[in-house]
């Protein structure tokens, strides 16, 4: 094969090669916004539609550096098929918006607490919608955490994948955020050994804040998990449900709080499981 023909051949193969689809391993043939659109509308005009993204490098001592103020995620990445987009992603972000619009406003109304418990009964379509947004979000964001294959597999079956939970609460001061992790304090025995890095496909933590809503999925198959806030913090358990009465004291001051109340706990052998209630 001489040169020339090498050349158009590699040209033709780079040309028809296409990324499959997260949740279906059709070619992903359809651009999807990382964060949906009605997300987007609900954000103050002055950012311009950006969200400021953490990514979750941390250094002791130092916090978190990586950051960004108003990164934009209002972009699209192609990393999905038509089918999927068009179909049960379609109409599970409509759902989703008639359900969250309410919690959404940049001014608070109303009893905040009363309308969080009436988030309830849409807790498994909450749960999905929240774990397909951070396994979007990880495959469209620079760098090599990747949720895994599995989650997206669970995720367009129509349920909730195992081993997942989500909680919501308050933000007092009003933002705009998302924080994508598998960093977390950490507990070996009952030494703290301070902010581990976990298995980046199986254990993650992801929080949106949207002005006072603050909402986070996470999984930890290999840890246990506590809440470790100032004032005895704790945020509702959404999904999976409990019969335990929350408390009433679950508003953070932002989403870097929400996002670093949570303390795992390991040891030789230890199975992990969802955060217990107290």
């Amino acid at each position: 094969m001489s040169g020339k023909t090498r050349k158009g051949f590699l040209s033709v193969a780079l040309r028809t090669r296409m990324r499959k689809c997260l949740f279906c391993q059709s070619p992903a043939d359809s651009r999807e916004h990382v964060l949906p659109q009605w997300l987007h509308r609900c954000v103050s005009l002055e950012t311009g539609g950006k969200f400021p993204v953490q990514v979750g490098r941390y250094v002791e001592g130092q916090g978190n550096l990586d950051e960004k103020k108003f990164a934009s995620l209002n972009f699209q990445a192609k990393i999905i098929c038509k089918s999927c987009n068009n179909g049960w992603m379609s109409a599970m972000e409509s759902e989703v918006e008639s359900i969250l619009r309410p919690l959404t406003g940049k001014e608070l109304a109303g009893d905040f607490e009363m309308q969080l418990n009436l988030l309830r009964p849409h807790a498994t379509i909450l749960a999905r919608w929240m774990a397909k947004t951070a396994i979007t979000t990880s495959y469209a964001l620079p760098g090599k955490m990747h949720l895994s294959n599995k989650l997206a597999e669970e995720t367009k079956q129509g349920h909730a994948p195992q081993g997942i939970w989500m909680d919501v609460a308050k933000a007092r001061v009003s933002g705009i955020a998302v924080a994508l992790t598998n960093k977390f304090p950490t507990f070996n025995g009952k030494k703290y050994v301070g902010v581990q890095t976990h298995n980046t496909e199986a254990c993650f933590q992801f929080c949106i804040q949207v002005n006072h809503l603050l909402l986070r999925v996470a999984m930890t198959p290999a840890a246990q998990v506590g809440y470790r806030s100032p004032g005895g913090l704790i945020p509702f358990r959404l999904f999976p449900a409990t019969a335990k009465q929350l408390p009433f004291n679950f508003e953070y001051e932002h989403v870097n709080d929400f996002l670093h109340s949570v303390v795992l706990n390991t040891w030789a052998g230890c199975p992990g499981e969802v955060p217990t209630v107290p």
